[in-house]
């Protein structure tokens, strides 16, 4: 009998304990069902790419002063976040001076991998170019692709003297980025988001180049300067353009993509 009430009083303890415990199994569950794939935490940056094309362009057509001010307070990082996967990339951008270059330079640092590359101007026989190195100076390769490029479009058979205005300039050079920026990070994100990168970063090259030109004789600056006739008045009225045709104008960016890599 004895050993009968011990037995008991176990069952009854752990009963108990069971009961107890049952409210913490519930609500654990029950956040289970609500909530099974918790959103990650959205990055603190600069410019978020997410939203409808529309949205993003938005953000983009808004940003001249923001980018300006990078080359204006070098070091200065300005961070670009999208979506990506299940969560979200983030690339830093600043300006540099170091031994790579006679000038202050893009630097473009990828968060998700620690990559990254400096942007560099360069020449191409007649067309300038743009190059992406390491910080040893030495020329990216990705996927079999040297990541030097003259400003100039596939296909298109265009020569120096028949690019008619400066905007021209500016849009073989944001398409020919884009280009450049996707072999470099990888064709894992929209389309659309690639060519909204590559609108701020190249414009930003570009105001650093006049912002160059403006203070110092540098004979690569002063050339492409020359044959582009690129001025800060051309950059800001691409900011500036009816938001319909700044729209436009980044669908394309996504179209020279897609005919560039093929769907």
């Amino acid at each position: 009998m004895q050993s009968g009430v011990k037995l008991d009083r176990r069952n009854f303890i752990r009963i108990i304990t069971t009961i107890s415990l049952l409210p913490l199994f519930k609500a654990c569950k029950l956040d289970d069902l609500i909530n099974p794939n918790p959103s990650p935490e959205k990055p603190k940056v600069d410019l978020m790419l997410e939203g409808s094309e529309e949205e993003i362009a938005w953000k983009v057509k808004n940003q001249y002063e923001n980018i300006k001010s990078i080359y204006e307070q070098q070091g200065k990082e300005f961070k670009i976040g999208f979506e990506y996967g299940n969560g979200y990339g983030v690339l830093r951008l600043s300006f540099v001076k170091d031994d790579l270059a006679t000038y202050p330079h893009l630097r473009i640092v990828n968060d998700l991998t620690g990559d990254r590359a400096n942007i560099l101007w360069g020449m191409d026989g007649i067309y300038p170019s743009i190059k992406f190195v390491d910080d040893s100076g030495e020329t990216i390769v990705k996927n079999g692709y040297k990541l030097e490029f003259p400003l100039k479009l596939a296909g298109s058979g265009k020569t120096t003297s028949s690019v008619n205005s400066a905007r021209d300039w500016l849009m073989i050079g944001i398409k020919v980025f884009a280009v450049a920026f996707a072999i470099w990070f990888g064709l894992s994100i929209s389309k659309f988001i690639i060519s909204a990168i590559a609108f701020v970063a190249f414009n930003a090259m570009v105001i650093g180049l006049i912002m160059i030109g403006l203070s110092v004789i540098i004979p690569l600056v002063k050339w492409i300067l020359d044959v582009t006739g690129i001025t800060l008045d051309d950059v800001i009225s691409l900011f500036k353009e009816a938001f319909d045709l700044f729209v436009s104008t980044l669908r394309s960016i996504v179209d020279y993509l897609k005919n560039y890599f093929g769907g």
